[in-house]
């Protein structure tokens, strides 16, 4: 069986402490554990089973399977060899941002508008959702030999510093679940940009997705850039080009500094700090520590991580173009 973009959930068994009744990590092995490293009593049907775990019992909206060969073309550091030297595949999971909250997201001083649910619901929580299902699906694939490197879905910026360890965008296209948006975001069919994702390095031979072959996500002549317009830092300028496959992509080139400026005079908090023609990391660092947040932001921030804009989802008419107007 192919390795299908989404699969119809089935009613899911009743729950007990937060693990599915009746489902056993340890099943088919008799003393509970994998025999030496188990592959060669692997069923045939090993990526199905994989992909029924993920969507009926953790519940993700999306699935694919990417092989690591598609990654050659992608970011030089941060590859799935880099990290575990035997790694034939990356899983990569989504889950859907709900649209009321993409609709009602905006400035705190807009009638009817307010970035709260998308900052916990559509961010913090999907985050918490997905590392909970990579976490199983980990131990999943350890149950039947093999091994799993999950990646956070987003905020830890901890060996590059000013971007992730792994980019989860360029894994969700190379395992087929759509394209690049000019602004670099995901666009799936379903949800276009609205969606989170996680991604699970492994080592074992999952069958590939089929790269998106579906018709255009992403069209500028249709929204007139969007994303760009909507941005409130200017963070995209410039092309990036790479090759996944034999599709070649292009997308924004991201200023990473701008994009992740909490403070921005145009953003979304109530804390305002100029930003310069041409920040640096240190202009950033040195923002963060002389400034003294309104009260309302700093308590954004008191539980867990929450991000700081989000303007270029919000504005994204993808998939459905039917509904951009112009005004002129």
């Amino acid at each position: 069986m192919g390795t299908g973009r989404h699969v119809p959930r089935k009613p899911r068994k009743s729950r007990v402490g937060g693990v599915n009744k009746g489902h056993n990590m340890k099943e088919n092995y008799p003393s509970g554990k994998p025999s030496g490293l188990g592959r060669g009593k692997l069923p045939s049907d090993l990526t199905k089973s994989v992909r029924e775990f993920a969507v009926e019992r953790m519940g993700v909206d999306l699935f694919g399977v990417a092989p690591v060969g598609r990654f050659e073309g992608g970011p030089k550091e941060g590859r799935p060899l880099d990290y575990l030297p035997k790694a034939t595949s990356v899983i990569v999971c989504a889950a859907k941002i709900p649209d009321a909250i993409v609709e009602t997201a905006g400035h705190y001083d807009e009638p009817g508008k307010t970035l709260a649910p998308y900052m916990w619901y559509g961010y913090v929580t999907l985050n918490w959702d997905l590392s909970t299902a990579a976490r199983r699906l980990v131990r999943f694939l350890e149950s039947k030999g093999f091994k799993g490197l999950p990646f956070p879905p987003t905020g830890i910026l901890y060996k590059y510093g000013n971007r992730s360890d792994f980019s989860h965008r360029h894994a969700a296209v190379a395992a087929g679940l759509g394209e690049f948006g000019f602004s670099g975001l995901l666009l799936t069919p379903e949800f276009g940009p609205s969606q989170r994702l996680v991604s699970v390095i492994t080592d074992a031979p999952l069958q590939a997705s089929p790269m998106y072959q579906g018709s255009k996500l992403c069209r500028p002549d249709s929204c007139g850039y969007a994303c760009i317009k909507a941005c409130p830092t200017t963070a995209m300028s410039g092309k990036v080009s790479l090759t996944i496959e034999d599709r070649t992509f292009e997308y924004a080139k991201l200023q990473g500094v701008k994009c992740k400026w909490l403070f921005a005079e145009k953003g979304f908090r109530r804390t305002k700090v100029p930003m310069p023609p041409n920040p640096t990391e240190e202009d950033w660092r040195e923002v963060l520590r002389t400034t003294t947040p309104h009260p309302y932001d700093a308590a954004l921030n008191q539980f867990t991580f929450v991000p700081q804009c989000g303007a270029c989802i919000f504005n994204c008419p993808s998939p459905r173009f039917d509904k951009v107007s112009h005004t002129g």
